[in-house]
């Protein structure tokens, strides 16, 4: 994928892949500008539209090194930083562990954050468009599933779609996904994803930040937001000095352990009609 040009469109046969052979956590899936990643092939398909990823499962997984231990896991099993032009399709992505307890409160350093995914705007428009994915069992400090990243002016402009957030972990912010506007403008969307039994200390699915000047226009639209779990504030997302618009969200037994808020949402955030089921707020004080 590293020395792929733009505009190749790759396919890739149902199986496990890793970043590398090695026990090297610093080692990702690297993908370029302009690429297309397509999984959920059997081998033998004349064309993309005959690809089943659902059942030909295409596995990126961190679980390098000693493969009965997380600890040694890939601190990112893929990086994305300042392409445009990238779509990832039909992809399960698992097992990344970026749990550096040296680097608990440095939030944006990859051997803390972006355990699944570490998608990074330094420099101008930045796209990347994730399609049929599943994020599952991946842990981190930060952002467990997804790093949406925007800094030094850049703009990051990604789309998640008709993806799956399962089992993630993070022990500080954003179980699932995190978006920040570091100086940047993060504007990513989220659309009909499934966002299921993630756990953080704050935003157990989704965290956003603007911060230092940046700004954070995050679109979540027709999202599930199931069994997440928040040990402190906003089990389901935690937004702070944003524009975040939340749209047509179906909420269901999310649970903030040690606030009366299931949701935290701080500052400019649309929220327009939604389903609320069984939202609790419980408190072990």
């Amino acid at each position: 994928m590293q020395t792929a040009k733009p505009g190749t469109e790759i396919w890739v046969a149902a199986g496990v892949y890793t970043p590398t052979q090695t026990a090297n956590r610093n080692v990702s899936f690297v993908i370029n500008n302009g690429i297309t990643l397509l999984g959920g092939f059997v081998g033998n398909e004349a064309s993309k539209h005959h690809r089943n990823w659902a059942a030909n499962l295409t596995i990126l997984s961190g679980n390098i090194g000693d493969v009965t231990s997380n600890d040694d896991n890939s601190f990112n099993v893929v990086y994305t930083r300042n392409v445009s032009q990238v779509i990832v399709d039909g992809f399960m992505v698992c097992n990344g562990s970026a749990v550096n307890s040296t680097e608990k409160e440095h939030e944006g350093h990859r051997t803390s954050t972006g355990a699944a995914w570490y998608n990074e705007a330094s420099q101008g428009a930045h796209f990347v468009q994730i399609k049929n994915c599943i994020f599952q069992d991946n842990r981190s400090n930060y952002a467990a599933g997804i790093y949406n990243l925007a800094v030094n002016g850049a703009a990051n402009k990604s789309e998640i779609i008709d993806c799956q957030f399962i089992q993630n972990n993070a022990q500080v912010e954003g179980g699932a996904i995190m978006n920040v506007g570091n100086g940047g403008e993060c504007s990513v969307r989220i659309e009909k994803c499934n966002l299921i039994n993630n756990f953080a200390l704050y935003g157990g699915a989704i965290f956003n930040r603007a911060i230092n000047g940046g700004h954070n226009t995050t679109t979540i639209s027709s999202n599930i937001l199931k069994d997440n779990k928040a040990y402190i504030d906003g089990a389901d997302f935690f937004t702070n000095r944003d524009n975040t618009s939340i749209n047509k969200p179906l909420f269901t037994n999310n649970v903030s352990t040690n606030s009366p808020n299931a949701s935290n949402i701080l500052d400019e955030v649309k929220l327009t009609p939604n389903t609320i089921s069984r939202m609790r707020a419980s408190s072990r004080h």
